[in-house]
């Protein structure tokens, strides 16, 4: 393990400081491993400890504070990094202790943070020997920490899901995503794509109700699976690509509040006439247009807030608004996602989506329909500000089911990490 190992956690340690310091962890660890120099297998490793490390953050702490002698907040965050992760190689993927003692040690100096690898030697090896302490009694706190989310939130899911129901979400947050990917129709065909995959010893399989998604048994570096540089498919979530085929056909359609444009780049692929997306984000839209010349799609990328948009994007037969949200839907996927909301900002959430749902109304045609989603199944973000739109009279829901449908609501549909709603516009 020495050497690489050493480099391959160093690598992790930057991303994890990075997250700690406010980025978000896919773009903290793609700017850690860009001009790392990793080999596939390292930087594999490297993406391993630093999600892993995110996911289970809170009772990694817990595990680490008996051998501090302060804080653990106040030490110097990559080495803060360079402990969780030592700490959950040990506990949760239960590699030897000298290699990760070792590594992690060599990490520190590889980081810049020579002056405290004898803390981290110290540390680590304690840990390695006297393992995860006892949970607290309490039961609230005990299951926050045995699924490592903050207690607030833990708290808020109990009361509206009852415990049972904040156990099993709480659970299914801690587990390892496959990748799905959504085949480019445009370029290949399920069957050469996954043919592709398996020539490459890529175990890989059909999503069900879905016609062009499938799961990846492996992860590691996206860029350099198969097909990624002819643009054959693109990185999209069973829950996200379910509500793109839940939009009809239009002869122009419009993502408003588009992000990175890959629901927008779906509806390429999908849709016979005009397919623009609208951001006020412009380093989003770089990357949307970056994706689009990849994929090989025409579609329209323009740079508007999505609460004012300009005429010459009105008058779509099809809105899809995926709204900005608190993102608690994907923690799965995202886990630096639970370490980053507060319970205050729910408060004011549903303000923002009506917002932006009366600019989407206003730029469909009478007659079309506006899909809502949001990446949440917060109350606030999900049924409330659609119980809201329905009060003027102007609209109607659709109530037909989407694809991978999980459970039925009075005004919408929960699909997994995803809540979607359709309402057509009346006049």
């Amino acid at each position: 393990m020495k050497g690489k190992g050493g480099a391959a956690r160093a690598v992790a340690a930057r991303a994890g400081a990075k997250v700690e310091a406010g980025m978000h962890l896919p773009q903290a660890l793609d700017q850690a491993l860009r001009h790392s120099g990793l080999e596939p297998r390292d930087r594999g490793f490297a993406t391993e400890i630093t999600y892993g490390s995110e996911r289970w953050r809170s009772l990694l702490d817990y595990s680490l504070r008996p051998h501090l002698r302060r804080p653990l907040k106040t030490l110097d965050p990559t080495v803060r990094s360079l402990l969780r992760q030592g700490t959950y190689q040990l506990l949760k993927l239960g590699l030897p202790a000298y290699a990760v003692v070792d590594s992690s040690t060599e990490a520190a100096a590889l980081c810049g943070a020579g002056a405290a690898r004898g803390l981290v030697n110290a540390v680590l090896r304690r840990v390695a020997e006297q393992g995860q302490p006892a949970l607290p009694e309490h039961d609230g706190e005990a299951l926050a920490l045995r699924y490592a989310h903050p207690l607030w939130l833990v708290r808020r899911w109990v009361e509206r899901l009852g415990r049972e129901g904040a156990e099993a979400l709480l659970r299914r947050n801690q587990e390892v995503p496959q990748l799905v990917l959504r085949v480019n129709r445009t370029r290949t065909t399920m069957a050469q794509s996954i043919a592709t995959f398996a020539a490459a010893g890529i175990a890989v399989r059909e999503v069900q109700d879905l016609p062009w998604a499938i799961a990846l048994h492996a992860g590691g570096d996206v860029p350099a699976l198969p097909g990624f540089g002819q643009g054959d498919w693109q990185v999209q979530d069973v829950g996200a690509q379910a509500v793109g085929e839940a939009v009809g056909q239009a002869e122009f359609f419009l993502e408003s509040a588009c992000g990175r444009g890959t629901k927008t780049l779906q509806q390429a692929e999908r849709q016979p006439g005009r397919v623009a997306g609208v951001d006020v984000d412009a380093d989003r839209l770089r990357e949307a247009e970056i994706e689009r010349r990849r994929l090989g799609l025409t579609a329209e990328f323009h740079a508007s807030d999505a609460r004012s948009l300009p005429d010459e994007l009105t008058g779509a037969d099809a809105v899809l608004l995926d709204a900005p949200c608190s993102t608690l839907g994907v923690v799965q996927r995202r886990p630096d996602v639970k370490w980053r909301r507060q319970p205050a900002e729910f408060a004011r959430r549903t303000a923002l989506q009506v917002e932006l749902l009366r600019a989407a109304v206003a730029a469909c045609r009478p007659g079309g329909v506006i899909t809502y989603s949001v990446c949440s199944q917060e109350p606030e973000e999900t049924t409330v500000p659609i119980e809201e739109m329905l009060q003027s009279g102007d609209l109607r829901l659709v109530e037909a089911a989407p694809p991978c449908a999980q459970a039925p609501l009075e005004v919408g549909f929960l699909l997994p990490g995803m809540f979607m709603a359709q309402l057509r516009r009346v006049h």
